[in-house]
This record gives structure tokens, sequence and C-alpha cells, in this order.
């Protein structure tokens, strides 16, 4: 038995709960309203995703392939994102650079069409909120699923924080407030700080959050109030005239 196999009943349980109402706030629906193309996917994670997607792009972009919880956490949130299931397929393809086509047929594809709906029951899979990762098939050695604030060691969890946010602000005097924040086991509030600092330039003061003061939530809603925020200054500036 092929490894994806063991994702179906997976899937059918969030979809349970999602038709229950349980499962997360966040659909398709709630997008960027715009196309998001395979190829854009690397230079949004380094700007826009929040620190559990930014891991796991970034275990993909180094080994070339995720475990089945990680495909099943990043897949879901890309889906939600707007990546479409022509796109999906190209990136997963892409990404999985080491394996033939053969296999990644076989093994990969049809898993991918089931997350879309489009195999097995039909069902509108969700992405997982941030109470789902933090509560839901923990991380064991060689994974890169999970929320880092609460799965990762403090060493790791600084060491990669400043490694992926301090081009966008993020500061060895930030880390303090942050880790604070996670030994309290208060994951979300460090989360959301963390999109404070990173989207500063663009106007977020501390307290705000990701809006109106409200805490970052899902992984999705930290996304696209990040691409919101940037696509509102750039429509703020003004265009350079030769």
């Amino acid at each position: 038995m092929d490894e994806d196999t063991r994702l179906v009943p997976i899937l059918n349980n969030l979809s349970q709960g999602f038709l229950a109402g349980v499962a997360s706030e966040w659909s398709s629906g709630q997008s960027s309203g715009e196309e998001i193309r395979a190829d854009m996917i690397d230079d949004m994670a380094k700007k826009h995703f929040p620190m559990c997607m930014r891991n796991l792009h970034e275990c993909l972009v180094r080994d070339r392939h995720l475990k089945h919880f990680g495909r099943l956490q990043y897949g879901l949130f890309l889906k939600v994102l707007g990546l479409s299931i022509d796109e999906a397929l190209l990136f997963w393809r892409k990404s999985f650079s080491n394996i033939t086509d053969e296999k990644f047929n076989k093994e990969y594809k049809y898993n991918v069409r089931h997350s879309y709906g489009l195999e097995g029951k039909r069902a509108n899979y969700p992405a997982k909120s941030c109470q789902q990762i933090l509560t839901t098939d923990k991380p064991g050695v060689g994974d890169c699923h999970g929320c880092p604030y609460r799965h990762f060691s403090p060493e790791n969890l600084q060491s990669s924080l400043l490694t992926h946010y301090s081009s966008q602000g993020l500061t060895t005097t930030d880390l303090h407030e942050v880790m604070r924040t996670v030994k309290d086991g208060h994951y979300h509030v460090a989360c959301t700080r963390v999109f404070e600092i990173t989207n500063a330039s663009k106007g977020v003061k501390k307290g705000e959050g990701i809006g109106g003061g409200e805490s970052v939530t899902h992984p999705n809603q930290y996304a696209a109030r990040s691409i919101e925020l940037e696509k509102a200054q750039s429509e703020d500036t003004p265009m350079a005239v030769d």
C-alpha cells in the first residue's frame, strides 16, 4: 500500500468536520481572488506565509518531498489560497523532482485530485485551522508539519524565525517578546506578533494583529491579509514617471 492511501480516511474525517461546521471557517471562496500559479509559490512563501507554511515550503524545496501529513497541511493551504487543481499538480510534480512521472502519477496524483474534491466522495476539504494544527497529528522525527511555535525547540524556533523573517524586519530584540509568549503557551499570540513585525512596513502597528486587534487563527487568514496589505500598499504608491 503506497503512503498516500493512508490519507483518504484522514481527508474523509476532515470533510465530515467541515460539513458539521467545526473544522474551519476558511474556504476557497476567501482566497485573494486572483489566480495563483505554481511558479509564484516560492516568492509568496518568502513574503506572505506564516511560519508553519514557510517551514513546510522550505522542507519541500530542501528534500524535494514531504511526508503525508505535511502534504495534507500544505496542499490544502495552497488550495484555499487560490491554487487551481492544474497548477497544484504542476507545483507538486515540479517539487517532487527526484521521482519519475510514472511514480508521481501512480502514488501522488490521485491524492492531490482527491483533496480538491475530484476523486472519492468529491468533498470540499477545508484547510487546517491553527487549532487543528496545534492539537492533531503531532509531528515526529523527520516530519515538517505542525506548528513551529509549539513543536520546535526554543533554539530551533529562534534560529528559524531569524532565518525566515529578519529580512522583513524581525530582530533579536523582537525575539525576546515572541519567545516569552511561546513559553506561556500563547502560540497564536506569538504568530500574530511576528505578523505585525513583518508587516510594519505596510503600516501595521503593534496590537493591531491581522486587523482590529484580531489574532491569527488560521494560516490562510495570515497569508490572505499579508497579500491584501501588499496590494493596498502598491495601489497607494504613485508610479514613477520618466
